[in-house]
């Protein structure tokens, strides 16, 4: 036993030479005071929890804080602030609440906050605590975050007890809890509670505080070895049963957060398959010609043909405007770059761009004289933005009467359609173009003024078409709002269409992704020294992924049988039935003849500069008019489809499903695991508490499962199949569904289980609402950290008695001759520093 260990048992004792009170109001002295809670930290900390006062304020707190919604309703409570900011040690504070509403409400990840601002660290740590800008005050009404502010006011509360009997102990107590988690001296310079201590401990005097950061981290290191306080030790060691519990909540708390996302996408789906086969079943009386519509379908059958022609006629205008008007914005912006043109040179790019820019709207090309449709019905072609009364229409293009108006129920509901004539408005915009062109930088203000005003002219006669054209929307949208169309279409036909047209889409897409890649390639062959062998291989290859892209159309199986979609990128325009002899047009093209034969075989030094430019200038034009195209006559298959068919409607909730199923996947994500992936992995979720790992399995098969079911279901539309065969390939996207349902509702179930087990073990500790849990748990420290606080308050103690203490004290030999000179003076020799 060492000297100072014997010194130190002796002054322990209840008959020790510092047992009498000390200055200050102490009651013992701080190293009687330390022993006696050191002998038996658990039962100490026990007894003071199990305190009627301290009982009582804890279950104070529990009770009211469960009360709270708001940081008002907290600030207003003041036991139960006053509880909370104990915790934190700052319950001084209690008596300003403009600066504790000023603190909870800081953001606590902005480190210009009030709470990060200030001095002392306490105050940042309550405002993240709480983080009331993301949470209000839901971090108070958890169990889990009630049983941390229980232990810190546990805490703090028991340390100041302490502190009653004798300050010195309290401070030894705050730096062993504090001392281990302590990475720099810097930290213990920051911290006003530590530095005291230490300081004092290798006795430091106040004056250092005048020297630099550094120089006095490098006095208290002089003193002091950090590394020799830490406690070693893996952490899963010194966790409690609390915190083993409580992580393993958390645990389940964040697999079930998984698990419900995929159950939540499902459920979804289910919804909606469920709503849809209800529907089918109702199907045959909506649309029964003898049945309760009958009178509705019998003025439907003469409406729709023409709700179709003002709905195509209605999309070419409104895309037509909408082009029309992001050029006319950009013509604008060009007269003021104009204006501040440096020179001549300048000038002259800039009315380049102003002609090549206006040109897309002039002539029988452009947006306006090109805003057509052709009624396979009438076998018009007609332009509600050129009805024919403004002047000569171009070839092809048949004049349109001033308004279309079709009523569409028995109750008079009617859709109506008006057209105008933009004559005026395209020679108005070519007289802009040509004296805009004609502008000469010596006289540039004038005749940029000129320009200007013909362009404001033609400005403002494009204005009211714009206007009309809402309208036309808005009066079709509002028809088709009051009324339940009833009249059964040609579904089989049109939904031929609608995938056709889709397929059609989806492979321009890839098709204008390859044609970048040859317009790189052209590029490539420019270069000095390029290897035109190699680059010739890629080119080949880009051109047998183009001829397959053209002439492979898609297609929808049932696992036998196949159908294949209309080629509408190689076989031309294609007419779809709506009903009887009506019929909607896809005007398809042929990327044969305009794309793959054209192509070079072959590039070489002699073409590849003319390949370059031909891919933007043509090929992609070529490419960009037929999509343009498709997307048309998709907007008017779609609304016969979608919106006037019965059936149709009915089919698009499971297309639409299909459409979006990657979004609908992607929205049962977690944090990164995603349980519906095709790519996830099984979720494992380790207990420790029982010692025990489930494995949550990961539903990889379902969006390819349930995408077979999907297409088999258009093959069903496609081929013609009724309403019960409609039925049974929904029933079998549906039986999927549930099915993967069903096994995540399992794995759900089986980790509820877990959770109320593992939670009543955890309440029953805790107590009802929250209770100690960390407190009870005795602090860790190393002999080196209670070597250096018991010098300290040895220290503390011979300064209570009126010894000096100076930088050269000793505390062993200090306590051996303080009991030397007490001892009878017999001849015994007490040698307590060998």
């Amino acid at each position: 036993m060492s000297d100072f260990a014997a010194a130190s048992a002796i002054l322990g004792g209840s008959g020790g030479i510092f047992g009498a009170a000390q200055s200050g109001g102490a009651s013992l002295s701080a190293i009687v005071a330390f022993r006696s809670y050191e002998r038996d930290q658990v039962a100490a900390r026990q007894n003071f929890a199990d305190r009627a006062d301290v009982k009582a304020a804890i279950d104070a707190f529990k009770k009211d804080v469960s009360r709270l919604d708001t940081v008002d309703d907290l600030l207003n409570d003041r036991d139960t602030l006053q509880f909370l900011l104990a915790g934190f040690g700052l319950d001084a504070e209690i008596n300003n609440p403009g600066k504790i509403r000023a603190v909870i409400e800081s953001d606590p990840d902005d480190i210009n906050s009030l709470a990060n601002r200030l001095a002392d660290t306490r105050f940042g740590e309550l405002a993240k605590f709480l983080d009331t800008p993301n949470n209000g005050i839901s971090n108070l009404q958890s169990s889990t975050n009630q049983s941390k502010v229980i232990d810190k006011y546990l805490t703090v509360q028991f340390e100041r007890d302490l502190g009653v009997q004798n300050p010195a102990a309290r401070d030894a107590l705050f730096f062993l809890r504090r001392i281990n988690d302590v990475n720099s001296t810097f930290e213990i310079l920051a911290d006003p509670a530590l530095r005291g201590i230490v300081t004092d401990a290798l006795n430091l005097p106040p004056e250092i505080a005048r020297q630099s950061v550094e120089k006095q981290a490098s006095l208290v290191e002089r003193g002091i070895n950090l590394d020799d306080f830490k406690v070693n030790g893996s952490t899963e060691a010194t966790r409690s049963r609390v915190e083993v519990l409580t992580d393993d909540l958390n645990t389940i708390s964040n697999t079930s957060q998984t698990i419900d996302a995929a159950i939540s996408a499902l459920t979804d789906i289910t919804t909606r398959l469920d709503t849809a086969r209800s529907q089918y079943a109702d199907l045959v009386n909506i649309s029964d010609p003898a049945g309760v519509n009958a009178a509705e379908i019998a003025v439907q059958e003469t409406a729709i043909p023409e709700l179709l022609r003002q709905r195509g006629l209605t999309a070419d205008a409104n895309q037509a405007t909408l082009n029309t008007r992001v050029i006319l914005d950009q013509l604008d912006d060009l007269f003021l770059q104009a204006r501040n043109a440096e020179d001549a040179t300048a000038l002259a790019d800039i009315q380049t761009q102003f002609t090549d820019l206006a040109d897309q709207v002039l002539g029988d090309d452009g947006f306006i004289n090109s805003a057509t449709f052709f009624d396979p019905a009438t076998g018009l072609t007609q332009n509600i933005l050129r009805n024919g009364t403004g002047g000569t229409l171009p070839t092809g293009t048949s004049a349109t009467a001033a308004q279309i108006d079709t009523t569409v129920a028995t109750d008079g509901t009617r859709a109506i359609t008006n057209s105008t004539d933009l004559a005026s408005f395209l020679t108005e915009l070519q007289t802009a173009r040509d004296s805009f062109a004609a502008a000469n930088f010596a006289t540039l203000s004038v005749d940029i003024d000129t320009a200007e005003a013909n362009f404001d002219t033609a400005e403002t006669t494009f204005e009211p078409a714009e206007t009309l054209n809402g309208i036309n929307v808005a009066s079709i949208l509002n028809a088709l709002n009051n009324t339940q169309f009833s009249k059964e279409l040609d579904t089989q036909s049109l939904s031929r269409g609608q995938l056709s047209i889709d397929d059609g889409l989806s492979r321009i897409t890839t098709i204008e992704r390859v044609l970048s890649d040859i317009k790189e390639l052209a590029q490539q062959a420019q270069e000095a020294g390029a290897n035109l062998t190699k680059i010739n291989a890629s080119y080949t290859a880009r051109l047998s992924e183009l001829n397959t892209l053209i002439n492979t159309p898609g297609s929808v199986t049932d696992g036998t049988s196949t159908i294949n979609f209309d080629n509408l990128l190689a076989d031309g325009t294609v007419n779809y039935t709506v009903f009887d002899a009506n019929q909607a047009r896809a005007e398809g093209g042929d990327l044969k003849t305009s794309l793959i034969a054209a192509l070079p075989a072959s590039i070489t030094v002699g073409n590849a500069a003319t390949l370059e430019t031909d891919v933007d200038d043509t090929y992609k034009v070529t490419v960009t008019d037929l999509k343009n195209q498709l997307e048309r006559d998709r907007s008017v298959i779609n609304y016969a489809l979608e919106t006037l068919d019965p059936r149709g409607r009915l089919d698009a909730t499971l297309r639409e499903i299909g459409t979006t199923l990657d979004e609908i996947i992607a929205g049962a994500d977690n944090g990164g695991d995603n349980l519906l992936s095709e790519f996830a992995s099984n979720l494992r979720v380790t207990l420790d508490a029982v010692g025990t790992t489930l494995t949550i399995d990961a539903q990889t098969s379902f969006k390819s499962d349930f995408q077979t079911a999907l297409n088999a279901f258009d093959y069903t539309a496609l081929n013609g199949g009724d309403d019960d065969a409609r039925v049974v390939s929904l029933n079998d996207a549906l039986f999927t569904a549930q099915g993967t349902l069903g096994r995540l509702r399992a794995e759900s179930y089986a980790l509820n289980i877990q959770r109320e087990i593992l939670f009543e073990e955890k309440t029953a500790i805790e107590g009802d609402g929250g209770q100690a849990s960390d407190f009870l748990q005795p602090i860790e420290f190393t002999d080196a950290a209670l070597k250096f606080i018991e010098r300290y308050l040895v220290q503390k103690d011979l300064e209570a008695q009126g010894f000096s203490v100076d930088t050269n004290f000793n505390a062993d030999v200090a306590i051996a001759q303080q009991i030397a000179s007490i001892l009878p003076q017999t001849g015994l020799v007490l040698n307590l520093l060998v």
